[in-house]
């Protein structure tokens, strides 16, 4: 790992923000034992990868506290009290009944988990173990119901006029100015968003609601707005039972208080919710919030926001179908200002940039600037979640591993790439380790050769001309062991029989990648092996 020296000229974002948390409880002569960090883990809906991008820079600003040497732990906090708003795309009609109702007591429409919430937490949580993060979780269900936020809740129950003005004050929204900030569940129709609480009976530890507010839900499969109306019922709820949950306004500071929460990072959208939320822990709750980062939103390459609800649901397991971990993980950490498109076509992109910083922490690659090589190294240090590799590991753009996917024999799949590899000089001896990362990145190949090249495989028309050219191509092939004048032989022969030099690339790597574009050709052709080439070009002939 990059010295500690380095560190004090130089220093990554993670470090900086461990760094400044543990100034900071100095300063406050807080006796911290452990240092805990947060994020949310939504129920409502699909989790998609922005959702793991908010839990890996949470993890990792835990990771950072620890290799500065404090104790310190993630909470993977989970919103299964929220009620179900919308009927996400795919799921069916029946889930509009539950419009209203908290996600825990929603039943799981695909019958394997005991409610709405936990099956979709159960997705998020799948995810978080695979990408190798270590978390507590904690239930926002639970938590209501065993009182762990109990004294959090009475406090700003007493102080809700103060609480509302707060909002007021930061958003210009007077909701909670004559209303106290917490939705009971009705007891007469299970909902929870059309309550309205008006007096706090402290003794009893009991808010009196009636069941009088109109709520807007949709069904996203065909557009519907649903309108729920309360159904007038007029009862008291205990919120030391959890018969209810705050408002999103000041339950983040409720938990931040009673979890003593140092770090959350959060999105743009929510900025408003945190800068309240922030503003009660201090003014409310006499509790100094957590440090924060905010990042913006995934979009689409239409540049629709990513939605949990909406039909383009990027999942974190449709990444590892295609990915390692790791990509993964530099996909979140390597920025988080400013608003990125992303789909699955992405993929191939950060498992070839995680190769190259692979190359450049084990020196194989040169970065003259300090700063840069610095924070090129921490990345990949927590890309890895500082559990490094002890060597440099295979390195072989994505575009090959999938050209060995279209060509592998039917048996002896490991000793039929090894050859190839020990052919294109990749790969002297085999070890368990290098037939390990083989297997998953041949895996990860077969997949996507399955799923985007092979149902929709590329046939160039090739006209005479072009035939031509390409025959004296193969002679130039079997004539040069250089990439460099393969590549100058090429392009003097496109110049030779004046034809378009585009149009003739492209249609190269249609023939060889399936695809209009590709890397320098002779390069390229010399590393994936000759022989193999020539006989591609033949077939398309």
């Amino acid at each position: 790992m990059v010295k500690r020296k380095e560190q004090k000229e130089y220093i990554y974002w993670t470090d900086k923000i461990a760094q400044d948390v543990v100034e900071r409880e100095k300063k406050l002569k807080r006796k911290i034992k452990v240092f805990r960090t947060e994020s949310g883990v939504g129920a409502s809906g699909f989790p998609h990868v922005g959702s793991l991008g908010d839990i890996t820079r949470a993890y990792v600003v835990a990771i950072a506290l620890k290799d500065i040497g404090v104790k310190s732990e993630f909470i993977a906090y989970s919103d299964d009290r929220d009620g179900l708003r919308k009927v996400p795309l795919t799921l069916p009609d029946s889930l509009e009944k539950y419009i209203g109702v908290p996600v825990s007591a929603t039943p799981d429409p695909f019958k394997c988990h005991n409610s709405y919430g936990e099956h979709m937490r159960s997705l998020m949580v799948d995810a978080i173990e695979k990408v190798g993060i270590e978390y507590t979780l904690q239930s926002a269900t639970k938590n209501y119901e065993s009182g762990v936020l109990d004294d959090a809740i009475e406090t700003i129950l007493m102080n809700a006029e103060k609480v509302g003005l707060i909002a007021k004050r930061l958003t210009g929204q007077e909701k909670f100015i004559e209303t106290l900030p917490y939705f009971p569940v009705c007891e007469n129709c299970g909902k929870m968003y059309t309550t309205r609480s008006y007096e706090l009976v402290k003794k009893k530890h009991k808010v009196l609601y009636v069941c009088d507010q109109e709520f807007k839900g949709k069904n996203l499969n065909n557009g519907k707005e649903i309108v729920i109306k309360g159904c007038g019922h007029r009862g008291e709820a205990s919120y030391f039972k959890g018969e209810g949950k705050l408002s999103w306004k000041p339950e983040f500071a409720a938990r931040w208080k009673s979890l003593k929460i140092l770090f959350e990072p959060f999105g743009k959208d929510i900025r408003d919710s945190v800068m309240v939320n922030d503003a009660i822990c201090k003014e409310v709750l006499d509790f100094e919030p957590p440090l924060h980062i905010m990042y913006e939103m995934f979009l689409d390459k239409g540049g629709k926001k990513i939605s949990k609800s909406y039909g383009n649901v990027f999942t974190p397991q449709v990444w590892l179908k295609y990915g390692n971990p790791q990509s993964l993980t530099l996909l979140m950490l390597k920025r988080f200002e400013g608003t990125r498109e992303l789909d699955v076509t992405d993929i191939p992109k950060y498992m070839d940039e995680l190769n190259t910083l692979d190359k450049i922490y084990f020196g194989l690659e040169n970065i003259t600037d300090e700063k840069e090589l610095h924070n090129l190294r921490r990345l990949y240090e927590y890309s890895h979640f500082l559990k490094l590799p002890s060597k440099l590991s295979l390195h072989i753009n994505y575009d090959s591993w999938i050209e060995l996917a279209k060509i592998l024999p039917e048996e002896n799949e490991l000793e039929f790439i090894v050859n190839k590899l020990k052919e294109w000089k990749k790969l002297n001896n085999i070890t368990n380790k290098s037939k390990k990362i083989i297997g998953e990145r041949i895996g990860f190949a077969k997949n996507w050769y399955e799923d985007f090249v092979k149902v929709s495989e590329i046939r160039p028309a090739l006209n005479e001309e072009h035939k031509f050219v390409i025959h004296e191509l193969i002679n130039a092939i079997k004539e040069e062991d250089d990439g460099e004048r393969l590549q100058a032989r090429i392009f003097d022969l496109v110049n030779k029989h004046k034809l378009d030099m585009k149009e003739f690339f492209k249609t190269v790597y249609q023939i060889l990648l399936n695809a209009d574009k590709g890397p320098r050709l002779g390069p390229y052709i010399i590393e994936r092996g000759k022989e193999e080439v020539i006989a591609k070009i033949k077939a398309a002939l």
